[in-house]
Order: C-alpha cells, then structure tokens, then sequence
C-alpha cells in the first residue's frame, strides 16, 4: 500500500501533460473496474479458503446443513428486491469442538432492487478448533443512494441523490482467549466510486467531504466478551465488543480518521425459550478531519433503529442507539418480535441532547431458515418520528 502512495507525484504529471480530461476519465474508470475485479477474485480466493479450513474442522462429524431461498424484500433505501439467498452452517459437538464450540455459517445472497441497485454479499461467521475465528462481510455493490444533509435534524422529504459503486471487506479476525474473552485485528477495506450526483445539489459542487470516493482503510484492536447460548439466536447470556479503528493513508487510503465502536447486549429468557428478552446499547464515535460522508455514523437500518425512514436521514460523526425487543416463539418455524428504540447522531458528544432522541417502534415476523439451526429470515416493520415508517427483509436477528 506504501508503494502506491509513492506513485501519487507520477499520476499527477500523467493527469496534467499526457492526458486531456475526457482521456483522463477514462483511465479512472479503468482503474475503478481493475479494482473491482481485483476485489472479487481476492474475495473468491479469500472464502474458499475459509470454507476450506471449516470443511476440514468438520471432516469428521459432516455435520453440514444448507438450505436456499428466493428472497423478495423491501427496504426504504431499494425499495422492493428480488434475489436469493442462501445458507450454509457447519456445526460440530461441544465435545468435537472443545471449549471454543460455535457453529460457523455462510450465508451468502444476491439482490436486484426496485431502484436499480446490485447486492452482492457474503454474511461468514468460521470458528475453527483451535480457537480463532473469522467474523466478515465481503460485499459489492452498485448502489443508488440518497443524500439528505448532515446532522440530527434532516426532512425525510428532501433528498439528492448520488450512485455509489463499491467494494468492501470488513470484520474483525480473532483468537480466543478462554471461552468467553477473544481478542483480535478488527479490518475494513473499502473502496468507492461516487458518481452522478443531482445537478444543483450539495454533492456536486464538491463542499462534501468524500465525493471523490476512494479508498478507505483502516485496521485496528478489537475485543470481545461472549457468554449467549447460541450465536444465531441468543436466548440467554451476554455479548459485548470493544473496538478501535485506524483508517490510515499510511494503509493506502485517501482518508485519515479514528473509530471507535463500542456494543453491549443482553438476553433473559421468560419462564422457558419461548420467550425471549433482548437488550442493546451501541454507540460509534470518530475523530480526525477527512471523514467521508458515506462512512459517517447513523442510526437507521435493518440492524439499528428500524422505522427511520431511509439510513441515511440522519449521519453525523458521533452516534448511539439503544433497542430492546421482546421475541416469541409461535408455530412451527415461525416467531414473532416486537421493538422499540432511541438513539440520536451529533457533530460531538457534548451535543447530544434530550431533546434530539429519536423514537421508534414496530413489530416483526421470523421464519427458522434451517430445520435443526435457529438462524432466521425476518421481516420487519418500524415507526418512526413524525410519521416516518420503514419495512425491512434480511438475515439473522437485528442483534
């Protein structure tokens, strides 16, 4: 990554005596898909070895379970989708696996959205034997997107829009330490293409830090304290992680800043397993001057405060949100949920107030993907302020 850095003098002799702007684009361009393609196949080469190593920690017991869906979602950032899903989940005994037993799953998925937007993704969580452990995303996108301002007090109703072509690899790489504690490497590499911006609007004038897209990297400590009974759908126990992250132009990136992530929840059982409480505290902040807006902090989304009406109403550089939800097992494989939550985004912490929380609510449907696994597909319907509402599909609890 060093090496490229060293090559930035050279690419601006080329950029402003060998080639005239329309030329120059092109190799832009260019650069971007050689990126892409390069993503893709690292990423190939990246799961198969991981599902590789997973085969082989299983060899013994095949204990292999896959199942696979279409998938119709709809989300308030694609409207309606139609794809596939998948998933694959290796499983072993706690006698197999020894104290670090956690069944590993592949839940891979590809989605072609009402708004003309591409997803590509691979959700991994692997546990190998001796006690490291994979925790990654790898996704692509081409992804038309909405901008709607910076800060807690954004209309839903006034937005530009912007298409983000990206490719990204993030999750956290690490060792157990007993069988609660692991510590680890947490990494994100992402590199985005921010084009066709609405005439007349903030972004294409250029006042908006990240609108030359980019590459974004940054690598960092993470730790984690795990006692639930089961990582797909806790029903009793504890998950807590705490995590620093470096984004470095020293990595390779165009961007220098700090995150700090920190993520506490917690599950009670009512009576038996039927009834379920779940509890989350989560909070984001950044520090440094180069943020880009796309990678500023939120509060809405399928996995945060369902019932905000798009994910990117409200981003600034520091956040928090918390949620609890009660879920209940029904029938056969299905379940229901129901939730509330409040959170707020502010430009520093000393600016978060009362009187800026927002509010949401809702209820949710759960359909049990796997037969002997409770990993589940759900769908999800929120309310949020002043009459915002959102509907969401995806894959696995909220937290």
């Amino acid at each position: 990554m060093l090496g490229f850095r060293a090559l930035d003098p050279i690419k601006s002799v080329i950029k402003y005596y060998l080639c005239t702007p329309a030329i120059w684009n092109e190799v832009q361009i260019m650069r971007d898909r050689l990126i892409g393609f390069t993503f893709i196949l690292t990423t190939i080469f990246f799961l198969s070895t991981s599902i590789s190593k997973a085969q082989q920690d299983i060899t013994n017991s095949k204990k292999v379970k896959f199942s696979i869906y279409p998938a119709i979602s709809y989300k308030p950032e694609t409207k309606f989708a139609l794809g596939i899903v998948s998933f694959i989940v290796f499983d072993q005994s706690e006698e197999e696996h020894g104290k670090y037993h956690r069944p590993s799953s592949i839940s891979p998925q590809f989605l072609y959205t009402q708004n003309k937007q591409m997803i590509l993704s691979v959700d991994m969580e692997m546990y190998m034997k001796n006690g490291y452990a994979l925790i990654t995303k790898p996704k692509v996108y081409n992804y038309p997107d909405f901008y709607y301002g910076i800060g807690n007090d954004n209309d839903p109703d006034s937005s530009e829009t912007y298409t983000n072509k990206y490719q990204q690899v993030d999750g956290r790489f690490s060792k157990f330490i007993n069988s609660k504690w692991s510590a680890g490497i947490r990494f994100d590499i992402q590199h985005n293409y921010i084009h066709d911006f609405d005439e007349g609007g903030h972004l294409i004038n250029g006042n908006v830090a990240g609108t030359d897209g980019g590459m974004n990297v940054g690598f960092g400590p993470t730790m984690q304290y795990d006692t639930r009974d089961n990582i797909f759908y806790p029903t009793n126990g504890m998950f807590a992680t705490a995590e620093v992250t470096f984004y470095l132009r020293s990595f390779g990136g165009d961007n220098s800043y700090t995150l700090y992530s920190m993520d506490f929840r917690r599950y009670f059982s009512i009576k038996n397993e039927k009834n379920v409480l779940a509890l989350q505290m989560a909070a984001n902040f950044t520090s440094g001057s180069s943020i880009p807006f796309y990678n500023l902090q939120k509060i809405g989304g399928d996995n945060r405060l369902r019932g905000i009406a798009n994910a990117n109403l409200y981003i600034d550089r520091q956040a928090f949100w918390a949620q609890v939800e009660y879920r209940r097992k029904l029938f056969w494989r299905f379940g229901g949920t129901a939730f509330v939550g409040l959170g707020e985004v502010a430009p520093t912490m000393d600016q978060f107030s009362i009187d800026g929380l927002k509010y949401v609510l809702g209820i949710g449907g759960r359909f049990q993907a796997l037969k002997d696994e409770k990993l589940n597909l759900r769908v999800d319907a929120g309310l949020g302020p002043d009459g915002q509402y959102a509907f969401y599909f995806s894959i696995k609890e909220a937290f």
